[in-house]
């Protein structure tokens, strides 16, 4: 009984992980309503899920596993939220109410397109839009509706809901005219409840985990603390010559203004990124002119652009726009770098005169101007794999004549590191200042906070794990790399209304920490693989399951976080979108790692390392595979 348990139980989560892979191309291919009938909502999903959770559970009380309170906890939480989400699959009412200013409505429509009737009427009283300082982009929308016959009034907006006789209202969208509003609407009185208390079950559990004693985790720590083996310079911003007249003109361009990116930033933001040639050609199709209507709100303008008709009034403006960037092209074309010169420091000290109010404050504009020349890390990504290559062999090398890393190797490698990380914390932090939001979104972002992860790792445990540098080093630059790379811009943008929740910090850092501990374990499971020695090997896959279990478990705590965040948002924890749907995949894969005492393969130190290495996809196809080739509501995050 106790082995059919077991075989059921992981045999189910395997079809499980292989049906959900084939579910997003499925979804990619054929639509998201087909992989939902053949899939999400298919009698044998729902059924495989049944079996997983039961059976496990059954084999873990078979097995002992009640005696260690927080390891059932863990498996118990898991359970606890499956049973809430068939709850809601069951009993659960979603949908849209579309309200016009004035508009009193006693219904709604479901997700299936037909009508649903509410115990009460809700009334749009107004709608509003909240815009990004100086940008036509939006950071907010708000509703004040009635629930009437009571009268109740209340304010709903991004991240704000409402809630009313077991029923919740979200912003989900608004009409054009600025006139109208669309509440996304959830009834789920049970549902949520039981999935929450699954949650806050499963997150103290993976607390209490690791004080509990005789784990796996407590067993291969012990192991790597008693091993006898495991194992100056930094250019911040590469220099570029130029003559004297370049580098004027560049400077002259850079300290301008202009509407780039849905806001109000210094031209060098523009100029950076796409050269001074580029954007000299550009000149007149840039929003470099801003212009105040009649109460007082600044647009910008490029000088290509249809010019509101009071601009035609004043013969003097309509000149200066429409021919300054003419001016500096003929004048660059020329040689005339005092005539460059002149035109360009007119329209700042016109900028400065007409938009005053949106401009960055100077401290500001000279963060941005000093984060973007240095935000591209080419010469430390090459340094960062240079030195993880050279100590990744030496690793090895020592691991197999049973010998140490020579402590001079350890120091000097700490030192680089703190430098990498000294760097990295320049560059976020700016960012940070400038922005006013952290780095969690965004392929660039993501990729700078992974190496600054992994050099932070490195500092605090190459005395203890000496492995760490050149694994640190190897993900560090591989991750700096992709964020040097073409198409992958360090342009500031402001941030999508949804995502200007608190959560979003903790759930995208958790996401990041996991992801960076699982491209370490990937990269010592490639050494496992090359290393002769059986003991080596074993060794190393002391010092995977050490790392695995707080990445596993940083895995899980931000999935479910993003659930918890996304059902604040627009009241749906779990929608099964291709990135969801793969980190939950991922999360489900490693979990096999964590259960060598069921799964006799992964005692084994080499099939361990490969599954590692094989592992990793999964994380590679959540984050870089779904946003580039499955697509889905995730997507912004690239």
């Amino acid at each position: 009984m106790k082995r059919t348990c077991k075989y059921l139980s992981y045999g189910a989560a395997a079809v499980l992980i292989v049906m959900m892979m084939a579910a997003t191309v499925v979804e990619k291919l054929h639509g998201t309503p087909v992989a939902f009938q053949w899939f999400y909502h298919s009698p044998l999903f729902l059924i495989l899920w049944a079996v997983a959770a039961v059976a496990g559970l059954v084999y873990l009380v078979m097995a002992g596993t009640p005696k260690r309170l927080f390891t059932m906890g863990l498996h118990l939480g898991l359970a606890v939220i499956l049973a809430g989400a068939l709850v809601t699959h069951l009993f659960g009412e979603s949908g849209e109410i579309h309200l016009r200013e004035g508009e009193t409505l006693a219904s709604f429509e479901l997700e299936d397109e037909s009508p649903a009737t509410l115990p009460f009427s809700i009334r749009l009283d107004a709608f509003a839009i909240d815009y990004h300082h100086g940008s036509r982009m939006p950071s907010d929308y708000r509703s004040d509706i009635t629930f009437l016959p009571e009268g109740t009034a209340v304010r709903i907006s991004m991240n704000n809901i409402a809630k009313y006789r077991g029923y919740r209202f979200y912003q989900a969208d608004y009409d054009e005219d600025g006139k109208g509003s669309i509440l996304a609407v959830s009834h789920d009185p049970w549902g949520v409840g039981i999935t929450y208390a699954g949650y806050l079950l499963l997150l103290l559990s993976m607390i209490g985990f690791f004080f509990q004693k005789d784990t796996v985790f407590r067993q291969a720590l012990r192991r790597v603390a008693t091993m006898t083996a495991a194992v100056a310079f930094l250019v911040l911003v590469p220099s570029v010559s130029a003559s004297a007249s370049t580098r004027d003109v560049k400077k002259a361009l850079g300290e301008m203004y202009v509407y780039y990116g849905h806001r109000v930033c210094p031209f060098d933001t523009y100029l950076q990124e796409k050269g001074l040639d580029a954007a000299v050609e550009s000149l007149d199709k840039m929003k470099l002119f801003p212009l105040a209507d009649s109460t007082g709100k600044v647009s910008w303008y490029a000088a290509a652009d249809d010019l509101p008709e009071s601009v035609y009034e004043d013969q003097d403006l309509w000149t200066f726009i429409r021919k300054s960037p003419e001016l500096v092209k003929e004048s660059v074309s020329s040689g005339d770098e005092a005539g460059v010169l002149q035109v360009l420091n007119g329209i700042k000290a016109y900028q400065e005169k007409t938009a005053s109010s949106v401009i960055p404050s100077p401290r500001k504009v000279k963060a941005e101007r000093t984060y973007i020349r240095i935000a591209r890390p080419k010469a430390q990504f090459m340094l960062c794999l240079a030195l993880g290559i050279v100590l990744f062999v030496l690793g090895g090398v020592l691991i197999t004549r049973k010998k140490k890393f020579p402590s001079w190797v350890l120091i000097a490698g700490a030192v680089i590191a703190l430098l990498i990380w000294l760097y990295l914390s320049l560059v976020i932090g700016l960012r940070w200042y400038v922005s006013g939001t952290g780095p969690y979104v965004g392929r660039y972002n993501v990729m700078m906070l992974m190496a600054w992860f992994a050099t932070l790792a490195i500092l605090l445990l190459y005395k203890r794990f000496p492995l760490i540098e050149p694994l640190g080093f190897l993900l560090a630059g591989f991750t700096m790399l992709l964020a040097s790379r073409e198409g992958v811009s360090p342009q500031i943008m402001p941030l999508m209304p949804v995502l200007q929740s608190p959560l979003l910090s903790i759930h995208v850092l958790s996401m990041m920490m996991s992801y960076t501990l699982f491209g370490l374990v990937a990269f010592n499971g490639i050494m496992g693989v090359a290393v002769p020695s059986a003991e080596a090997r074993e060794d190393l896959r002391s010092v995977s399951l050490v790392v695995m279990y707080p990445a596993v478990f940083l895995l899980t705590f931000g999935t479910f976080l993003g659930a918890v965040w996304a059902n604040i948002s627009w009241g749906s924890y779990w929608a099964w979108d291709p990135k969801e749907t793969w980190a939950l995949v991922t999360m489900l894969v490693y979990s096999f790692t964590l259960h060598g005492g069921a799964l006799k393969p992964f005692r084994n130190a080499r099939f361990f390392h490969w599954f590692t290495i094989a592992a990793f996809l999964c994380v590679l196809i959540t984050y870089f595979g779904v946003n580039l080739l499955l697509g889905g509501m995730h997507s912004y995050g690239s």
